[in-house]
This record gives C-alpha cells, structure tokens and sequence, in this order.
C-alpha cells in the first residue's frame, strides 16, 4: 500500500509540471514577421527549391504569415510546420504608413533601395528604421526593423541650423565614411577619416554644408562652427544629400546617418542607430540601387516629392 501510495504521488507531482513545460514551449511559428499574398496558385515547398516536395497547393489570395526569407523564398507556416513559398508568386502586405511612403516611388524608376526612417510625432525623437528593395518586380521588406534615434526635437519641413530638428523628405546618400578602413562588403564609396577632416556648419562660411580637410592648427580661426569627422559617433557613417545641390546658407548642415550614443540620447538633426546596425545598412546599400532615405512622420510625409 505504501509503495502505491508514493507511486501516486509522483504521478501526481511530477506529470503536472510536464505537461505545463511543454505547453509554454515556442514553435518557430510564432516568429511571424510579415504576412504575404499569394497572387497565383502556387506550391508550398519543403524547402527552398523547386525541385523539393510539394507539402501543399494554395489558390490566388491565400493569405500567409512569414517567419523569415531565405534567398528568393518566404518561410511560412504550414500547419504548426514550415514551408517555402517563391517570393516570385507573393506580394508583401504593407502598412498604410508604409503604402504611402512606397507609393511616392512608382514614378521614380531609377530608385530600387529605401531606407525609412519614421517617427510617432513630429516632436519626437525615437524612430523605427526599416528598408525596403524592388526585388522580382515588388518592393519588399530587406533588413529587419530597426530601433533609431533622430534630432532632440523630432523632426521639421522647414530646416534651419541648430534647430535639433531632422529634415523632413526623401534624399539620396553621398559617401560612406568612417575612422576606419573601408569594411568588407561595402559597396558605396567610402572616405577613411583622419584628425584633419571636418564639416562646416558655419553658415557665414563658403565652406557651409561641404567636407573640408584642413592642416592648420585652429580651425576657429578658419570657422566659427564645424564638426570633426574623426568623431567617436563617426566611427561608420554615411553623408545624406540634405541641402546639397544647390547649398543654402542657413538651412541647415552636417545630416549624416551614423552610430547613436544610445536610445534614447538624441542626434542634432542626424539619424542614428546602433554600431551594428550601422554596419548592415551599409553593407546593404548598393550604389547602383541609387539607396535613398526618407525621413518624418507618415502623416508629415504624405507632402513629399
């Protein structure tokens, strides 16, 4: 009797906290990321490759959730298992924030990457950078979302300098940068900073808004303001073309994507994210995708050209 007694015991001690274990235990198929739409019947695939079992067939408009990309193929769920569906027979389902700031790009062709960095409110200074690649005719999702921080008082459609504001709109990249040598992978042009490199932000200076490599030993001789290139935060960067061509004195200078102090210390009007990330973007863009990026609250970029 004693012997049965413990045997219950145990049963009931220890098969309890079994089966609670293994109700808390996370299949893949909760990592969903995105979800797509099927624009054709189409095959779900075993794995990544025609030529792989075919687990099942879905009709046009089929709805799915993705848990990940591998190559020119989706992983979706299918029946707590996953599958592969060819990103060639699938649209992304986007945001209407994301629609809007996707749509500004039908008219421009030459554009195949997008960098968006979007902010709550125009005051704010957190953002979520995401990027964007017309892959097989679409524009899909690239890089993973991004935290990202913007100027101490958000963003603005009327740039001046020293506002700490980020300027609102759609601007293409000029050089990569950093105080290192060129990373592998990278494919944009890139300038190896040294002690004498800086950016002017003088607006009294013909120099405003231009890099300049000076040797001489006081730069405030030279100019009133200006930012040193070899800048800790300027480890990796790259120059966003804000107020370029044509440079107008005043309207603000130095808007660099580069490395962030943290999240949640502000830029002066940059776009900053962490060093890794930093990193990914520009080993990701790809000069001959003419890289852009676009700035603000959806709401603020509905006016954008």
């Amino acid at each position: 009797m004693k012997r049965t007694m413990l045997a219950l015991l145990i049963v009931l001690f220890v098969f309890p906290a079994t089966v609670s274990a293994k109700t808390t235990i996370k299949t893949s198929c909760d990592a969903t990321q995105f979800k797509i739409v099927l624009k054709t019947t189409t095959d779900l695939k075993e794995s990544a490759s025609t030529d792989s079992k075919t687990l099942e067939t879905y009709r046009k408009n089929k709805e799915l959730s993705v848990i990940g990309k591998t190559g020119n193929w989706y992983k979706v769920c299918h029946s707590n298992h996953t599958g592969y569906i060819a990103m060639k027979n699938a649209r992304e389902v986007f945001s209407s924030g994301e629609k809007t700031i996707l749509k500004k790009l039908d008219k421009r062709k030459d554009i195949s990457q997008l960098i968006a960095a979007t902010g709550e409110t125009m005051g704010g200074m957190k953002v979520t950078i995401r990027t964007y690649e017309k892959k097989k005719g679409e524009w899909r999702r690239a890089l993973g979302d991004m935290k990202g921080v913007t100027g101490k008082n958000g963003f603005t459609k009327n740039k001046k300098e020293g506002d700490g504001k980020a300027p609102v709109g759609m601007y293409s990249f000029g050089t990569a940068f950093g105080s290192t040598s060129k990373p592998d992978k990278v494919k944009m042009d890139y300038r190896k900073t040294t002690k004498y490199d800086y950016w002017i932000d003088d607006p009294a200076s013909k120099d405003y808004n231009k890099w300049v490599t000076y040797k001489g030993k006081n730069p405030y001789e030279k100019w009133k303001s200006f930012e040193r290139m070899n800048h800790e935060l300027y480890k990796y960067g790259a120059v966003i073309n804000y107020n370029r061509n044509p440079i107008i004195k005043g309207k603000g200078s130095a808007i660099f994507l580069h490395i962030w102090r943290g999240e949640n210390k502000p830029t002066a009007g940059c776009t900053a994210t962490s060093e890794t990330n930093v990193l990914s973007l520009l080993k990701w863009m790809d000069p001959e995708k003419n890289p852009h990026i676009i700035m603000g609250t959806y709401d603020s970029l509905n006016s954008v050209k």
